[in-house]
């Protein structure tokens, strides 16, 4: 039954993506390369999708409610000013649909908790390459 809410996951994060990237030509840049790859939809997964000419992408996580798996994606871009100007949506089984108000705002926040939590790793990770190296190593 999972395996049945992943493959549909994806497809309709697919064609979310699709149709919310036309006005950049996404769907003329598939047309030429077929093999571009959508993520994988797995339990508790998350990740980003860069999309060519949109200056951005998607950030996404999924979780488990229920029986059912949901998929929460942020559309960003590098030329937006604010996270204000992002756009949040819930993939379901069912299709896609923009998150507004009180919800949007609860995904945002998690949005926002992820990225710290990425940014905290990546500085560990900074942090712990350069301490296995003597300072005089580094040029």
């Amino acid at each position: 039954m999972l395996k049945r809410y992943q493959e549909k996951l994806e497809q309709n994060f697919r064609e979310l993506i699709i149709d919310k990237c036309k006005f950049c030509g996404f769907d003329k840049y598939l047309e030429e390369n077929p093999d571009f790859e959508f993520p994988k939809i797995t339990e508790n997964c998350s990740g980003h999708i860069t999309i060519p000419g949109m200056f951005g992408g998607f950030d996404y996580f999924v979780k488990t409610q229920g029986d059912e798996l949901v998929l929460y994606a942020e559309q960003s871009s590098r030329i937006d000013y604010s996270s204000d100007d992002y756009l949040y949506y819930e993939v379901t089984e069912d299709g896609s649909r923009i998150l507004e108000g009180k919800e949007r705002e609860v995904v945002r926040k998690k949005f926002w908790e992820l990225a710290k939590k990425a940014r905290e790793e990546h500085k560990r990770k900074v942090e712990k390459m350069r301490g296995e190296h003597e300072p005089g190593e580094r040029e």
